[in-house]
């Protein structure tokens, strides 16, 4: 009788903090390997244990599980790197993100860094094995068939990274399958010999696991009694706690401009909680400055941040995973003044809100979005769910054994 080689897929990534666009990575990917009908057996990484389930994350082991599971000899194994900025993270940086007490160390690493090797301790403290933390391949492990980088950014890749790690070119290179998000990624790689397929991001696929029906029922009370109040007349706003300081006073008067001009409900939320992140505190100081009503959400899950924004008028905000959800529901967005959001407009958003706006720009941005042809925001939509999908069959091809 013939034996079913057993498929293992670990997904690994930075889903061990509370930051939306990283929670969305592993929930996407499992729902599509699902809709193969092959069995499969998934287990989540992050650098340590965690479960952010309550708020709709999957629970992670820590990366010592993760170097013992792609140790272990048992069926068929793949490794999915689940997306983002992965290929040039450092351990440093996300020890910034997972502990408070070094995040306040933070603005004296560069003076630090010349007499003590800050990547170095934070490799240690992460029981890390590897220069980098997801940049790894078959052969550094006993157990694992096949290595995928899906949906990768890396728009500011700074060269100099492979001169500092002279054997990082050839491990990327070695990736057996190695999708990017944006155009400027793929440039940047390309300079450096290293050939890459263009994607777009795979959490796009969120409306068609995700429909609006399904998540009003996973949603909180207080978020369901607001949509039915005010669908499709309200504006979603959030910023990232370091492009708001000291521009609050700035960012409230073009909130209250949007508001006066359209008579719009200014709905808070924050995306990202992370240390590093803050949406919290910087939506917290701009609040109480605004002339116009504001609604502001604090306590919220990512079915809460999902479905507020599919149910906007317009999406305006930094998080690169806030306009990917805007796109997944065809509504209308605005990107604010970061690189890897500017980045993945350029390369997939529609005619005339495809790039970021200045803080001071805000207003101007959110009427082009209001004025954007909703026949393009679908045809965006199908076009990169389609993409999408064509990238998950590849990938398909290499997690399942034959």
């Amino acid at each position: 009788m013939a034996t079913t080689t057993k498929n293992n897929i670990l997904i690994i990534g930075a889903f061990d903090r509370y930051n939306y666009g990283d929670l969305l990575f592993p929930l996407v990917i499992e729902a599509q390997l699902k809709t193969y009908g092959q069995p499969f057996e998934a287990s989540y990484f992050g650098l340590v244990k965690s479960d952010l389930s309550a708020l709709g994350g999957k629970p992670t082991e820590d990366i010592r599980a993760f170097y013992r599971k792609c140790n272990e000899e048992a069926g068929h194994t793949s490794v999915i790197v689940a997306g983002g900025e992965a290929v040039a993270v450092t351990w440093s940086s996300l020890l910034l993100a997972l502990n408070s007490l070094y995040k306040r160390t933070h603005r004296f690493h560069g003076r630090i860094n010349k007499v003590f090797d800050l990547n170095a301790f934070a490799k240690r403290a992460l029981h890390g094995k590897t220069d980098l933390p997801f940049v790894f391949t078959k052969s550094d492990f006993k157990g694992v068939d096949r290595v995928i980088f899906n949906s990768l950014g890396g728009s500011e890749l700074n060269p100099a990274i492979f001169d500092q790690l002279p054997g990082l070119r050839d491990k990327l290179r070695q990736i057996d399958y190695f999708a990017v998000r944006d155009e400027a990624t793929q440039r940047n790689l390309t300079a450096q010999e290293v050939q890459t397929h263009l994607y777009p991001d795979s959490a796009i696929l969120m409306s068609t696991f995700y429909p609006t029906t399904l998540l009003a029922e996973q949603v909180s009370p207080a978020v369901r009694q607001y949509v039915a109040a005010k669908r499709g007349t309200y504006v979603f706003f959030q910023i990232k706690n370091n492009h708001a300081k000291n521009n609050e006073q700035r960012i409230a008067q073009q909130l209250d401009l949007i508001a006066a001009q359209t008579g719009m409900d200014l709905c808070f939320c924050p995306i990202g909680k992370a240390l590093n992140h803050d949406d919290h505190l910087a939506l917290g100081r701009i609040a109480p400055l605004l002339k116009h009503p504001c609604t502001v959400f604090d306590e919220v899950g990512i079915w809460d941040i999902m479905y507020l924004i599919a149910n906007a008028r317009v999406y305006i905000g930094t998080s690169l995973h806030g306009a990917i959800t805007a796109m997944s529901y065809a509504v209308p967005y605005v990107g604010v003044a970061v690189p890897k959001l500017h980045s993945y407009l350029q390369t997939w958003g529609i005619a005339g809100i495809n790039r970021t706006v200045a803080l001071d720009g805000l207003s101007e941005g959110f009427q082009r979005a209001l004025n954007a042809d909703q026949a393009a925001l679908d045809e965006s939509r199908s076009k990169q769910l389609a993409a999408a999908q064509a990238s998950f069959s590849r990938i398909r091809q290499l997690v399942f054994a034959s």
